[in-house]
């Protein structure tokens, strides 16, 4: 298992050629799913357990419960981007008359998620180290609350660990397009430059729309 982990990572077409000779399973890429939605779900359950500090006492349960929901909208995340990557990748795939099952798709798509693990570790590590700079204080109204939520999104978004992270998550796209690429040109038997035409659209755009942010922080 871990020497097909360091393939996908490092020589993806050789795995992905390997694959098309046995049946595809999604097992493996489920399971990449889960962990990415795992850590989203900590990223987000940080985020959301810090605005129960500054809640008044009698309104803390509703913060337990958004965190609950912060966590569970996380892990179901993971699913979401897997499958709709997928049915992207096949949609594209489509225009230059790719061959193979929407199965194979979705297992070349999970696979290619594999860097996103190492990516959404260290997005969690840098969401700690952000929400660790910001002191909490009650709030007593609604209005403090709004006026409090406010300065802490202003705050992280301006924070140079903020943009550091968008960064490195473009970087980690780009390693997983990359791996996508190899999956999508033999699952779809499709051209390199079909495949990378497929992946590349969807990439581009995402890349250029976080760059745009990013752009918008600085």
């Amino acid at each position: 298992m871990e020497a097909g982990f360091l393939r996908v990572l490092l020589n993806p077409g050789r795995f992905f050629e390997a694959r098309m000779q046995e049946e595809p399973s999604l097992k493996v890429p489920a399971l990449i799913a889960l962990v990415i939605g795992v850590i989203g779900a900590v990223s987000a359950a940080l985020v959301a357990n810090m605005f129960i500090g500054f809640l008044p006492a009698e309104a803390q349960i509703f913060g337990l419960i958004g965190v609950i929901l912060a966590a569970v909208f996380g892990v179901i995340g993971g699913f979401v981007m897997w499958i709709a990557f997928g049915i992207v990748f096949y949609l594209i795939s489509m225009a230059f008359k790719g061959k193979g099952s929407f199965k194979r798709t979705l297992e070349v798509t999970g696979y290619g998620f594999l860097p996103q693990v190492f990516g959404g570790i260290i997005g969690a590590f840098f969401s700690y180290q952000l929400i660790s700079k910001i002191t909490i204080p009650v709030a007593t109204s609604p209005e403090q609350i709004a006026e409090f939520s406010e300065s802490i999104a202003s705050a992280l978004v301006a924070d140079p660990l903020a943009q550091i992270a968008g960064l490195v998550g473009i970087l980690f796209m780009i390693w997983s397009a990359n791996i996508w690429v190899f999956g999508m040109k033999y699952a779809r038997s499709l051209s390199t430059r079909d495949a990378a035409l497929t992946v590349g659209i969807p990439v581009g755009l995402y890349i250029l729309y976080s760059l745009t942010t990013l752009a918008g922080w600085l």
